[in-house]
């Protein structure tokens, strides 16, 4: 386990969470997520989005993966660099996975 976290989870103004211990499992990058304090505002839409997975994307709950999408979350490096905006982000539960 790292002493820092890789990235910090950004929308907006507000931080959502930190991503520690990236791993990567092509095409996925899977890592533990933190809440920060702008969890509480994203978390029900992620919620919905992680249901949509969990019931393998019917077509009724679409919608929110589309909404997590058009969220234009940024993850910022903590050791420095170029921030990502990930194409795909679920965050739930102590864990991550993006792609980008």
């Amino acid at each position: 386990m790292g002493e820092t976290p890789a990235f910090e989870v950004w929308h907006g103004e507000s931080m959502v969470g930190q991503l520690w211990d990236v791993s990567v499992d092509q095409p996925w990058f899977l890592c533990r997520f933190v809440p920060g304090a702008g969890w509480s505002e994203l978390s029900p839409l992620l919620a919905a989005q992680e249901e949509a997975r969990r019931q393998q994307f019917p077509k009724h709950l679409i919608g929110a993966i589309a909404a997590v999408r058009d969220l234009d979350v940024e993850l910022r490096p903590v050791a420095g660099g170029e921030p990502i905006r990930p194409w795909m982000i679920y965050l739930a539960d102590g864990r991550a996975s993006f792609r980008y």
